[in-house]
């Protein structure tokens, strides 16, 4: 059974429907805020706005709930969105990779 499949139930797991809403909900910042799908450090921006306490995006005040709405998402993904990962050669992104990785990334 895949892992995005709840054995339960056989239904998409929390945490597979967290990531794509996530993923969803990023590029919509992007596309609102830039008008492109993607922008160049999107994966930072959103993560400084959610966890780091920056109440901006771009130029614009954001309100915690979209903070927190944001780590939420993040928490039961139990992972991050980014443009590309080395850990995974070949693969357009976005690229989903868990909170471990994701600290890595942050770290480097």
């Amino acid at each position: 059974m895949s892992d995005d499949l709840d054995p339960s139930d056989g239904m998409i797991s929390r945490a597979a429907l967290a990531s794509e809403v996530l993923l969803f909900r990023m590029k919509l910042l992007s596309q609102e805020f830039y008008a492109e799908a993607w922008i160049e450090g999107l994966e930072f921006e959103v993560w400084d706005m959610a966890f780091n306490g920056h109440k901006l995006f771009s130029r614009f005040e954001v309100a915690e709930t979209m903070s927190k709405y944001f780590r939420d998402l993040a928490t039961l993904a139990g992972g991050w969105w980014v443009q590309e990962d080395e850990t995974q050669p070949g693969q357009a992104g976005p690229v989903f990779v868990p909170m471990e990785r994701w600290q890595q990334i942050l770290a480097e």
